[in-house]
C-alpha cells in the first residue's frame, strides 16, 4: 500500500520548517511528510546517528534536509 498525502503536491514549496525530535517517531514522520510536499526541512534532535539516517532517507526520496544536534531542553543549544 502506497501512502498518499491529503495535501496537494508541492504544498510547502519554497518554505523551510524546523522539526524537533526529527530523528524518530512522530517528528521523523512529519519531516518526511513536509519534505515530500516540497519543503526544506531542518531536523533537530539529541542523537546524531538518528538524524543522519533520517536526512539520508529524505534525500534518497528526493527531498531537502539538514540537521542540527542538541537538546531542546537546553536553551543555549536551541
Amino acid at each position: 500500500m502506497t501512502y498518499q498525502s491529503s495535501l496537494c503536491a508541492n504544498a510547502f514549496s519554497q518554505q523551510t520548517f524546523i522539526v524537533t525530535g526529527g530523528g524518530s517517531g512522530i517528528g521523523r514522520c512529519i519531516a518526511h511528510e513536509l519534505a515530500a510536499l516540497g519543503a526544506q526541512v531542518i531536523i533537530f534532535g539529541r542523537t546524531e546517528e538518528k538524524l543522519q539516517r533520517v536526512k539520508l532517507e529524505i534525500e534518497q526520496d528526493g527531498g531537502q534536509c539538514a540537521y542540527r544536534v542538541g537538546d531542546i531542553r537546553d536553551s543555549d543549544a536551541v
